[in-house]
């Protein structure tokens, strides 16, 4: 299959840029607002001065830093949205396919860095939790289960789903989990901020919004003018959602700019609202260099 092809040279790629690493510069840099103390040690070189604990030092003539539980190990929790809208694609690959590499990049270098990686695969119906184990056949047991829609197997884990991502959240919740850096990897665009930040208290959330660049774009990047896409595609192109239909004239560039233009400024008011409650967030399409992107966001 193409998608093994991919994910292979993903994990040479990984192997010989050391990419494990992205999980290790995260954890020096992680907000310990809502870590768990675990114990004292000895102060060392490259601990964060921020983690000393004065009180503790001052009664010996030593330096001591607080240990967390994250020094210990990371549960890394991966968020797959395998939706419906998730099959679309413009060109060479779907919008799941580009979440199959970006999971599978993000899941082996948090492997490589010796975490734990589990995962909540989910639909418009249903949805399934993978638990987390240290091991390399995890990571291809949750690949191998993001195609199924719906769900074959795993009768006893099913719930009905009526929000998608919000009911997901819900589930986080529901089952108190924390100490969590929580990948929440899908196409949807709106996001309940209330719940978001109820569950930023307890652990660190990243969003990864994927999207095909004609989303975004109505323009394939392989054309090389209007014209030839319009007569690839009849002139016409119509958008489905819930019986409604929206019908866009290729043809009408100025109209086409104003689209493009408004999905730029509701992407961006998106990051700005997520990120001042301190939920990162990752834009990604099918044309984006996904360790590249990963790469430089860890950094």
């Amino acid at each position: 299959m193409q998608t093994n092809k991919k994910l292979h040279v993903i994990e040479f790629k990984l192997k010989k840029l050391l990419a494990w690493g992205l999980f290790g510069k995260y954890k020096s840099k992680v907000s310990w607002s809502w870590m768990e103390f675990d114990e004292h040690k000895n102060y060392s070189p490259w601990d964060n001065v921020r983690d000393i604990d004065w009180k503790a030092s001052s009664k010996t003539n030593e330096l001591y830093v607080k240990k967390y539980e994250q020094d210990k190990d990371l549960k890394v929790l991966f968020c797959l949205d395998i939706s419906s809208s998730m099959n679309f694609g413009s060109e060479e690959k779907t919008k799941k396919e580009t979440l199959i590499e970006t999971f599978y990049a993000l899941a082996l270098s948090a492997y490589y860095n010796n975490d734990n990686v589990w995962a909540i695969i989910f639909d418009e119906n249903n949805l399934e939790f993978l638990d987390y184990k240290k091991e390399k056949t995890n990571i291809y047991k949750i690949v191998e289960n993001i195609p199924l829609a719906p769900f074959q197997k795993g009768e006893q884990n099913k719930k009905p789903l009526l929000e998608g991502v919000g009911d997901v959240l819900n589930e986080i919740k529901n089952r108190r989990i924390k100490n969590n850096l929580i990948f929440i990897i899908t196409d949807k665009e709106k996001f309940d901020l209330k719940k978001l930040k109820f569950l930023r208290e307890f652990n660190d959330i990243i969003v990864l919004n994927i999207f095909d660049r004609f989303e975004n774009e109505l323009l394939n990047s392989q054309e090389k003018d209007y014209n030839f896409l319009i007569n690839k595609i009849l002139s016409n192109i119509s958008f489905e959602s819930k019986n409604k239909f929206l019908n866009v004239d290729l043809s009408d560039k100025e109209k086409i700019e104003d689209y493009k233009k408004l999905r730029k400024q509701k992407l961006e008011e998106l990051k700005y609202n997520l990120e001042k409650s301190n939920i990162w967030y990752i834009f990604l399409d099918d044309k984006t260099d996904i360790l590249k992107e990963l790469i430089k966001y860890f950094k």
